[in-house]
């Protein structure tokens, strides 16, 4: 695949990127999948490429990829991310990736990626810097909504549950989470009893519309304060959301603004879109 991004020889070749700060690593060159979790560890870790979350490029695996022109991303964990959906979205544009369709002053690209059976639509503009991006996915819809509770200290925590591709999603009133290990340390023992990929604590402060994503990784065994979350920033609209018609919310983070639309007609999400900046960071070879 390397040919595809104009990479150099030698080692591994990655790229990095920055989708409001929700760093992320690209390997270009193929790495056996039992050894990609090892490999993201070492890459995430601050005296290496540091970042918080590493993609593999592969060869697609589901009959609707079988073509030529697509390409899969997999995640370190097999786990769905938003951010590096269109940050992967960004790259091709970036690298003049042969798969891309230029309408007018829109790129459009399909591509499979870890946590989702269909393809994955994405949309990509350029704006004023060569390196930074526009970049929207069209977003898996909800498998499972579901209200849950947790008792801290004899405190009952109400939660929202939201099931979507690839990654389960818990979120919580951060004004009334006093020990965040205890939550974390509960939630993690109620999801060992299902089989997942990824979970997410996001701590949302409904006066500031601010998002403090906390996510578990269980194949790496990762648990990370993220400066932003693509699948975390898209369960909290969908928790939002319950009247007829679209939504648009923009969501304050760490790392910066996420911008989500949903549809909902006939008391269920019907579309789900994401959007924001990614920023091309830097391009290079890991030993």
């Amino acid at each position: 695949m390397r040919e595809m991004f104009d990479t150099m020889g030698g080692g591994y070749n990655y790229v990095k990127v920055n989708p409001a700060e929700n760093m992320t690593i690209f390997v270009l060159d193929k790495v056996n999948r039992n050894q990609q979790p090892k490999m993201a560890n070492k890459l995430m870790n601050y005296n290496s490429i540091h970042g918080e979350q590493v993609g593999f490029i592969e060869s697609p695996k589901t009959l609707e990829g079988k073509r030529q022109d697509v390409i899969r991303l997999q995640m370190m964990g097999g786990e769905f991310c938003g951010n590096a959906a269109r940050s992967f979205a960004a790259c091709m544009v970036f690298f003049h990736n042969s798969t891309i369709k230029k309408i007018k002053e829109r790129y459009f690209t399909s591509f499979e990626i870890s946590g989702v059976n269909e393809l994955i639509n994405c949309e990509v503009r350029n704006t004023e810097k060569e390196n930074v991006f526009y970049s929207k996915v069209q977003m898996p819809l909800p498998q499972k909504i579901e209200k849950c509770s947790f008792s801290i200290d004899g405190k009952n925590i109400e939660v929202k549950k939201i099931e979507l591709c690839g990654i389960t999603h818990f979120i919580v009133d951060a004004d009334e989470i006093e020990n965040n290990d205890d939550l974390f340390s509960m939630i993690k023992r109620y999801m060992d009893r299902e089989k997942y990929d990824a979970f997410g604590i996001m701590y949302y402060d409904a006066m500031k519309y601010f998002l403090t994503p906390l996510v578990y990784v269980k194949a790496t065994d990762s648990l990370l304060w993220e400066r932003s979350c693509a699948s975390g920033t898209t369960a909290l609209a969908v928790s939002l959301t319950s009247n007829e018609g679209e939504h648009n919310y923009t969501i304050n983070q760490p790392g910066g603004i996420l911008e989500v639309s949903t549809f909902y007609k006939n008391n269920n999400i019907k579309e789900l879109t994401l959007a924001g900046p990614v920023e091309i960071v830097a391009k290079g070879v890991f030993y």
